[in-house]
């Protein structure tokens, strides 16, 4: 089955970038990475490992898998590593192979073309902009009766939407009562200041019904690495990996992986570091005339243009030809070409955004 490559277009595309706007210096708003760059660390386990390369890596992932279980408090049967959650996305449906998938919009777009790629239908559940896109779990429950599986991102990317632990064990009940398989997608929780108690990791790993997909790109400032992980009960997880081919996960990324996951020095200045700026940056943009930025919950903050001069086209093409990449998310079912999402980056660069912003609006309007 086709797919509409159009919405399989994402940010952080710098190669691209370099190319249309012919500059090497690119400020990347764009991809939703860590500002404070990679763990001291993660130079030093490649450079001393590079002999690595002349081995297969681990298909099992198995020394990854026993740093992670001992990190997550569950076993290693409850764990599926992926070349990055995206491969994992696409390996349940392929595994599941649900008739009927419930996908909250605006979101992530790699759900809905895993689904179209087998085949499957997509029912989707539009948020409102004007309740801020929260997603009312009252009105998710009522879907249940008539689909398979839901995709449910949390916090939610480009949105930046929180459910609550109660929410969400409020919906994992009724999902088990409807027997409907629940995908939590935590790619970005760990950005998010109550992420302990929101994961729902150790109830994927107990129940038959419950998968949650996690990721160490977006933390770890290791996008080039792709390492995630899947949690579920064991029966999930043996069925899921008869889909993956071999040699999924590298050898950089399993080595760079298990430490990064032990350094919490870096973990809890990232989250100090995001919590502190992300306020600040959200502030400045309320600020800027012709703009309405969303309550972010994470390392990113979806934005909106008030004005009808000016749209998230118009916008991209001006901030990039000043070198300066922000993710249009007019390709987002549920959005159109008023909204653009950017990251969370050091203070410095977010203010020499905003007065970017200022300038280029003003100057329109």
């Amino acid at each position: 089955m086709a797919v509409d490559k159009l919405k399989t277009l994402h940010g952080g595309n710098i190669t691209e970038a370099i190319k249309k706007y012919n500059t090497e210096n690119i400020l990347n708003f764009s991809a939703n990475i860590n500002p404070l760059g990679l763990p001291k660390s993660v130079k030093n386990i490649i450079t001393n490992n590079i002999h690595s390369i002349i081995h297969y890596p681990d298909s099992e992932c198995t020394d990854l898998k026993d740093t992670l279980k001992k990190y997550l408090k569950i076993g290693s049967e409850n764990l599926l590593i992926g070349n990055g959650s995206s491969e994992l996305i696409f390996l349940i449906v392929q595994a599941l192979k649900p008739k009927k998938v419930l996908i909250p919009i605006p979101t992530f777009s790699e759900y809905e073309t895993a689904v179209n790629l087998t085949g499957g239908k997509c029912v989707f559940f539009k948020a409102k902009k004007t309740e801020n896109f929260e997603i009312k779990i009252e009105k998710i429950i009522k879907f249940l009766p008539k689909i398979d599986l839901i995709f449910l991102c949390n916090p939610n990317n480009p949105t930046g939407f929180v459910f609550s632990k109660e929410e969400l064990l409020t919906l994992i009940k009724n999902c088990r009562r409807y027997n409907v398989t629940l995908v939590i997608d935590e790619a970005f929780i760990d950005f998010v200041k109550d992420a302990d108690n929101l994961t729902m990791v150790k109830i994927a790993a107990k129940s038959s019904n419950i998968i949650v997909l996690r990721s160490l790109t977006k933390f770890f400032a290791i996008p080039g690495l792709r390492v995630g992980y899947l949690v579920g009960n064991k029966k999930i997880i043996k069925n899921i990996s008869k889909f993956q081919i071999p040699w999924s996960v590298n050898c950089f990324g399993q080595l760079v992986g298990k430490e990064v996951i032990k350094d919490s020095s870096y973990i809890k200045q990232t989250r100090e570091y995001i919590l502190k700026e992300k306020e600040i940056f959200f502030k400045k943009l309320e600020m800027v005339t012709g703009l309405k930025p969303y309550p972010p919950s994470a390392n990113f903050i979806l934005c909106q243009l008030t004005t009808n001069k000016f749209n998230s086209d118009k916008l991209t093409d001006l901030l990039g030809k000043k070198g300066i990449l922000i993710r249009n998310c007019s390709n987002f079912r549920g959005l159109n070409n008023k909204f653009f999402r950017v990251a969370v980056r050091k203070r410095d660069e977010n203010f020499l955004l905003i007065n970017e912003l200022n300038k280029t609006l003003n100057y329109e309007l």
